[in-house]
């Protein structure tokens, strides 16, 4: 999942602002947790307290200069190894069905419905709380 910012702030500024709202250590009452360098970043949403999630979107952006201000390019990623975890789970739901199907035919109706589990929850564990960090940021380094 992809974003751009366009920003009106100068690198500096733009990294100042992440500076401020991204805790290094996780430790402060910041919203975001990660690492902040000069070209970008790679950041979290500060989880609630005691509340780990596999499914948490990483946002990592590059900054790129332009005339007036900044772009900032924003990717939201999965986890590594979340989505490797996610990727063997799936062909395991899928493919192991389809060949015991041949053997049982009933059991060609399972890798449809592994099939509709798998996105229902990648779209409400990953790709909505995205979609709101995403926005939640734009709003952070847009805003004065």
């Amino acid at each position: 999942m992809n974003s751009q910012i366009q920003s009106t702030l100068t690198r500096p500024e733009l990294i100042r602002k992440l500076y401020k709202i991204t805790d290094l250590s996780n430790k402060n009452n910041n919203l975001f947790v990660g690492q902040v360098s000069d070209n970008g970043f790679k950041i979290y949403k500060k989880p609630k307290e005691y509340l780990r999630n596999a499914f948490t979107p990483i946002l990592v952006g590059k900054i790129e200069n332009k005339n007036e201000g900044c772009d900032i390019n924003i990717t939201a990623k999965l986890n590594l190894f979340t989505a490797l975890f996610f990727l063997i789970w799936s062909i395991g739901t899928i493919i192991v069905p389809l060949i015991i199907g041949f053997v049982e035919p009933v059991f060609f109706i399972m890798p449809l419905v592994a099939s509709v589990i798998l996105i229902i929850l990648l779209v409400f564990a990953f790709y909505q709380p995205a979609k709101r960090d995403l926005r939640l940021l734009n709003s952070l380094l847009i805003s004065d």
